[in-house]
This record gives C-alpha cells, sequence and structure tokens, in this order.
C-alpha cells in the first residue's frame, strides 16, 4: 500500500485545494444553499454568490496569501454590520480590487464544482428556452412563446378596426351580398377573415409612408417588448409567490393529464400520480391531489375510484403521514396566500370539493375531468383533505379559513379566526411530531433488522 503525505500549500505548484482549511469552513455550509439557487436561474445564482463572497471576504482579509492560514476561530460575520472602509492609496486600492475579483471567481468555481458532483444528472446552467423540458413545464405556469411581429396592415387592423376599417368592411360585405335581381345571398354569415384583411390592406395603401413606417415600427416594438418580457420569465428563477404556485396548482390536473395519455399512447399503460404538499388556496394545509388516466371494463372507473375507501386507507392516509414528516411548519405558513385571494382562486380553479364533503378530514372529492364517460381512457383528478385525524372540522371548506374569513368580519370575527388558525397550526404540530416519532420507530426498526442480517452473515 503505497503511503504518502500531502504536501505544505506553500510547496504546492498549483492552486488545488486552495481552501481547504479554515476556508473551506466558511464555504462548505453554503453548498445546499448554492445548489438552490442555481435551480432557481442565473439571477438567484448570481445574488447567492454575491452574499457568499461578502462573507468570505469579511472574515478573511484580502491580504492573506494562498499558502497562509488565518487565525481561528474566524471572527463572526454580520450581514447587517456596515464596512469599514480602508484607507488606501491607489496602488493598493487596485491590489485590493484585482484580488477581490480573483478570490470572486475562485469562490464561484469552487463551489459549482461541488455542486456539479451533487447532481451530476443534471445540468448547471439549463436555458429553459432551448430545453424541451423546461418549455413544456412552462406551460404548467402559463409561460407561453410570444407569437411574431405584426406586420405593418396588421397592427393597422389592431389599432383601428372598430373605428375605421370595421364600418368599410361591412359596407362592401353587405353590397357583395347581393346578386343583381337583389337576392340576398351569404347573409347568415359575417366577413370572414380573408374578406377582412383584403380590405385592410386596401385602406392601409391609402394612409401616408409615415403613417405606414410609424405602424410597422409600433408592431415591431410591441414585439420586442412581448419578446424581452417572455425571455425575462423563461430565464429567471421560478416563481415561490403563493398566488403563482396556485395557478400552477390550479392547472396540475390538465397538465398531468396530457402526459398520462401520451404514456398511454406510447405503452398501452394505464397511470395515476399522487401530489402532495401545502396549498395557497387552503391557508398552506397539506392537500394531495390524485390524476388517474384509464378506466377498467366493467364499471369504467379509475383506479383510485374502483376501490375508494381502500385507496384513500392504504395510500392516501399513508401519504399524508409521510407529508407531515416532509414540510415544516414553516413552509406551510409561507405558502399560505395574501389576505382576500383564497377565494378568487378557488373560483377559477378546475377541480373543486363538492359542498357534501366539505369539512370531514377523511373525506374525498372526486371530480371526473373526462369528455365522456363511456371511454376507457378517461381521466379522473381529485383533491384530497390530507390534515391528520385532528385538524380542524371545517379547515376543507373554500373560504373556511380563519385569516381570509377575517378580512370581511368585524373585531369578534376576526379573534375567532385567529383562535382558529392557531388551533390549527398546534393540532398541525401535534400530528407532525406524531408521524416524526413514528417515523423514527421505523428508522430504527430497520436499523436493528439491519443489524441482525449482518451478524447473521457474519457468523455464517
Amino acid at each position: 500500500k503505497r503511503n504518502w503525505t500531502r504536501k505544505e500549500k506553500k510547496d504546492r505548484q498549483n492552486l488545488k485545494l486552495w481552501a481547504e482549511g479554515a476556508r473551506e469552513s466558511i464555504l462548505n455550509p453554503h453548498l445546499a444553499g448554492y445548489t438552490d439557487a442555481l435551480e432557481r436561474g442565473w439571477r438567484a445564482e448570481r445574488d447567492y454568490v454575491r452574499d457568499v463572497c461578502r462573507e468570505f471576504h469579511a472574515r478573511i482579509s484580502w491580504r492573506l496569501a494562498d499558502d497562509e492560514e488565518p487565525d481561528v476561530p474566524l471572527p463572526d460575520y454580520d450581514p447587517l454590520a456596515e464596512v469599514e472602509a480602508e484607507e488606501l492609496d491607489e496602488e493598493e486600492a487596485k491590489a485590493k480590487r484585482e484580488r477581490i475579483d480573483t478570490m470572486n471567481a475562485r469562490i464561484n468555481r469552487w463551489l459549482k464544482y461541488r455542486a456539479r458532483k451533487l447532481q451530476q444528472r443534471h445540468p448547471m446552467t439549463r436555458d429553459r428556452t432551448k430545453d424541451p423540458w423546461g418549455l413544456y413545464l412552462a406551460k404548467l405556469a402559463g409561460i407561453t412563446s410570444p407569437p411574431k411581429a405584426r406586420q405593418a396592415f396588421q397592427q393597422y387592423m389592431h389599432e383601428s378596426y372598430d373605428a375605421e376599417i370595421k364600418p368599410v368592411v361591412e359596407a362592401r360585405w353587405r353590397s357583395s351580398a347581393l346578386e343583381e335581381d337583389g337576392v340576398t345571398l351569404r347573409t347568415s354569415k359575417g366577413p370572414d377573415a380573408p374578406f377582412r384583411a383584403q380590405v385592410a390592406r386596401e385602406l392601409f395603401k391609402e394612409l401616408s409612408n409615415e403613417e405606414q413606417k410609424a405602424l410597422g415600427d409600433r408592431a415591431k416594438k410591441v414585439a420586442k417588448q412581448e419578446r424581452e418580457e417572455y425571455m425575462a420569465k423563461m430565464k429567471g428563477p421560478v416563481s415561490k409567490d403563493p398566488e403563482d404556485r396556485q395557478r400552477c396548482i390550479d392547472a396540475l390536473g390538465v397538465f398531468a393529464q396530457e402526459f398520462f395519455k401520451g404514456v398511454h399512447e406510447y405503452t398501452g399503460m394505464y397511470s395515476f400520480c399522487v401530489f402532495g404538499g401545502p396549498v395557497p388556496a387552503f391557508d398552506g394545509d397539506l392537500r394531495t391531489l390524485t390524476v388517474a388516466w384509464g378506466r377498467n371494463i366493467i364499471e369504467k372507473l379509475t383506479f383510485p375510484q374502483w376501490a375508494k375507501e381502500r385507496f384513500g386507507k392504504e395510500v392516501l392516509e399513508f401519504m399524508r403521514e409521510w407529508l407531515l414528516t416532509a414540510f415544516t411548519e414553516a413552509e406551510c405558513s409561507e405558502a399560505v396566500l395574501p389576505k382576500g385571494n383564497g377565494e378568487d382562486v378557488l373560483a377559477r380553479a378546475k377541480y373543486t370539493i363538492d359542498d357534501e364533503w366539505k369539512g370531514g378530514n377523511d373525506s374525498a372529492s372526486d371530480s371526473d375531468s373526462s369528455a365522456g364517460s363511456g371511454s376507457d381512457t378517461d381521466s379522473e383528478s381529485s383533491s384530497e383533505d390530507s390534515s391528520d385525524s385532528s385538524s380542524d372540522s371545517d379547515g376543507g371548506g373554500e373560504g373556511d379559513s380563519g385569516s381570509d374569513t377575517a378580512t370581511d368580519g368585524g373585531a369578534g370575527e376576526r379573534d375567532k379566526g385567529k383562535a382558529k388558525s392557531k388551533q390549527k397550526e398546534r393540532e398541525r404540530k401535534r400530528a407532525r411530531a406524531k408521524a416524526n416519532e413514528k417515523a423514527k420507530a421505523e428508522a430504527r426498526k430497520r436499523k436493528t433488522k439491519d443489524g441482525e442480517k449482518k451478524e447473521k452473515r457474519k457468523q455464517k
């Protein structure tokens, strides 16, 4: 076996492992945050690296050479503290700037290299405008590619159709719909698109050259602005705003159906999926959404509908227990919609909870989204109340949560709403603690079984 000792930093001929030691203790805790920032886009990455560099330079002097270790323990870092300006001459200021720029680039490479090792299956820089999967997911957020620039006469139609073009179109259409003997033709239909475009072209040619050029310039300007807005959305970080996430949740059923339909066409297989997490429209409560594709032959039921009670107990309740261990109370609180918006979001939701099911802890609402009940490839989407058995009895209704109803009531209603919210929070904490204890017990059992298996293998 080969024995070797690592060279001291001053004896090395390259910058490998330059951060080893105290410098690494500053950078290592930021790996998880940097990886998350990468997933949220280049702006989030830039801002996060900037914050890391600020902490690094605040705790380690720029004058310290690469082969020198700083004194430990390192000074504490306060991001809100004012930075004291150094009195430097022109040459020292230039040297400081160059040193800081060099270290910033080195820190950026250090973070990116280690994040790449953590996520080898995912590209570090992903342009969603060139990534088919990114374009597909953008549809879930309602982001679509803008149309190309209108032609000048089309911009004229867009701006002045009602005032200048429509009267001429209707007059010419009526005159062209009459034969010489006065018999009316085509009266059941109005002017079609080619006819309207032809009239608009003729009227556009009557405009002055300056007006025609101005219309063309405005069309290009509008198209450029729409393109810039689209690119900003595609290259920017994915929004974590509760309203934006609720819009995505509302569209999730139809979005998933398209995918499952394609899977069925290519494989001949049926499928279902259960999504779970805090839902903004329900005050951040943990809920599940089930989407299924395919029905059986005799009863024409999807898999979740086929044995609803069994599915709810063996699948949904089991997932609810897991959700309580997967999300913290802070994450649920951050998912709450601003006051007054919950009812509007629910009103435009595609899948809602029927009145007869509102309020039950173990109830389920199956909203059939199929086009025809006779097809064996119809889809079904259901919204399940995933709160634990200890949750509030009226927590599943639209707008029943305290924070939303309190905005329209008096002081008594607000106090009642606050008390209800606190009660739900306490119950969620108890349910989460119970689920965590159960998960720990299961982990201990698995560990014990693994230990017993190892002992048996050793004895053999």
